[in-house]
């Protein structure tokens, strides 16, 4: 479950090339956080559980809670 201040969620297919031209596809999550970001976070195949993105984002929540940028919750 994301922290109640991650909001205006946008998710979309996207696709990048490795170092050899083939193409990768991944999931863009960009997102709010309070009146932050936007962020943007990429999801690869085997990244794509709801455990991993939860975590991900909940993760850049308690870098701003760290930081000052947000209360600590």
């Amino acid at each position: 479950m994301l922290d109640a201040t991650v909001n205006t969620i946008s998710v979309k297919d996207s696709l990048e090339f490795d170092a050899k031209g083939n193409p990768v596809k991944y999931l863009q999550y960009t997102f709010f956080i309070a009146d932050h970001g936007p962020f943007t976070e990429k999801f690869y195949s085997g990244e794509q559980f709801p455990d991993a993105i939860s975590k991900r984002i909940n993760d850049r929540v308690l870098q701003l809670r760290e930081i000052g940028v947000l209360p600590k919750g």
